[in-house]
């Protein structure tokens, strides 16, 4: 590495690898400003085509398990300053973006204060959670309805010049900002406005499909937060679910208890991980398990405050290659019987399907963006990546959800995708259901890379 490159802050970079243990790179340029003036250096330089091909990407936690942050050139804000800002009385809060949830949240709940809702893991930042457009599991609280601005950086094309933009609710770019696949610029600042503190009552329990799916505005008028986890082969479903109830009703620090599991999916995890070349699929073993956790699994109730009930995968082993795709209420029973008669001829996936509601958010390139819908159904289909150890078993996870995706296209059932997790997304695709044409003049092509190239 020449002295010139070294004073930037650059080195060769290590192989990175996501949470689920899906996606594998080694960038050949590891970029890690520790000051604005660094950033925007380095940014000029990238775009001058002194600094990786021209190119850059912007991981936020690794979260993603899709090639959404590969990239020859990585920039690295970790080493940015972290600073949380308090407005008078607590009543806003202006946030370094590189802030995980955790350290967030926290911070919150020292001052009694919180937002309304949240999604994603503890371990994602601020930046990472906005620019994928992560959501909680409602339809009634958006985690990004208090967010009054983002601050980015990003070149301007025409000068060459690093400039700083803040975006404003109300601003016509706003809906570009959350969900901006990181094409944007690199996000450095936020502002929340905070509510007093909110806690909980969670209870999980197992109970029959249509008990919640029946009827979701039924649910979701019991329960503020809810998803189940839909057994294999079964009709039977594990249910997570939230109730704000008053303080004086509630553990003031509660959490779940370190010896039990956090997660109605730690179950599950428990149990395979003792299961050695299980694969991606069900097999008849884990089907017995799963029969067995239906008739065993004992109702468990917990309270405390939001930051501690809601992020419930905070201890999970989170090796999960995922597909997170999006359908509209009123075919939630179509999408259950086309997932059966597709997994029945082609395998179970060999942990639960996840079943929420997500509030549409009116971002242009968001999963969860669907004209003339309150909210959209997410399925969450998702493989262990921990048993998956023998050659082509982490490639026949694309294969499987491939000819889902494809069996639902041949239905004919609308359906919108995650841009970080799994999904095969193509131009016409991209046209046909976001709003592209308006996100297109927003991009910088210094974010780009070959993942979000060969579907834009």
């Amino acid at each position: 590495m020449s002295d010139t490159l070294a004073d930037t802050g650059a080195r060769a970079g290590p192989v990175m690898e996501d949470w689920g243990q899906l996606i594998s790179f080694r960038p050949d340029l590891v970029l890690r400003p520790t000051s604005m003036d660094e950033l925007k250096a380095m940014l000029e330089r990238i775009h001058r085509g002194e600094l990786g091909k021209g190119r850059v990407r912007v991981p936020g936690s690794l979260h993603s398990c899709s090639e959404i942050v590969v990239s020859d050139a990585i920039l690295d804000t970790s080493a940015l300053p972290k600073t949380m800002d308090f407005e008078e009385g607590d009543a806003a809060v202006v946030a370094s973006a590189n802030v995980t949830l955790h350290e967030f949240l926290a911070e919150l709940g020292r001052r009694g204060k919180s937002v309304t809702a949240t999604g994603g893991t503890d371990h994602q930042t601020l930046a990472g959670l906005i620019s994928t457009g992560t959501a909680p599991a409602s339809s009634r609280y958006a985690l990004y309805e208090l967010l009054e601005w983002v601050e980015l950086v990003t070149v301007d094309a025409a000068t060459g010049r690093a400039v700083e933009r803040r975006i404003s609710r109300g601003d016509a770019d706003f809906p570009a900002a959350v969900c901006s696949l990181g094409l944007l610029g690199v996000l450095t600042r936020v502002r929340f406005r905070l509510v007093d503190e909110l806690y909980f009552s969670v209870v999980q329990k197992i109970l029959h499909l249509d008990d919640v799916l029946a009827d979701p505005d039924a649910t979701s008028a019991k329960y503020d937060f809810w998803r189940v986890n839909w057994v294999p082969k079964s009709e039977k479903a594990l249910l997570w679910a939230a109730t704000a109830v008053p303080r004086e009703q509630s553990k003031p620090d509660g959490d779940y208890p370190t010896d039990q599991s956090e997660n109605v999916l730690d179950v599950v995890f428990e149990v395979l991980d003792k299961l050695a070349d299980t694969g991606p699929l069900l097999t008849g073993v884990l089907g017995l398990v799963y029969d067995v956790l239906a008739l065993s699994y004992r109702e468990r109730d917990f309270t405390g405050p939001l930051r501690n009930m809601l992020p419930v995968d905070r201890r999970a082993p989170l090796h999960v290659a995922m597909a997170e795709w999006s359908f509209r209420p009123q075919d939630v029973h179509r999408v259950l019987g086309e997932c059966q008669e597709y997994f029945d001829g082609h395998g179970w996936p060999n942990i639960p399907t996840e079943i929420e509601l997500t509030r549409v958010d009116g971002s242009l390139m968001s999963a969860w963006d669907w004209e003339g819908l309150p909210y959209i159904v997410k399925f969450n289909f998702m493989y262990l990546t921990e048993v998956c150890t023998e050659p082509g078993e982490k490639e026949a996870i694309y294969a499987h959800l491939r000819g889902l995706w494809e069996h639902l296209e041949a239905a004919g059932v609308p359906f919108k995708a995650h841009w970080g997790k799994i999904n095969f997304i193509d131009p016409e695709f991209v046209r046909r259901n976001h709003g592209f044409e308006a996100f297109r003049p927003l991009a910088s092509p210094i974010f780009l890379n070959d993942y979000l190239a060969e579907r834009l």
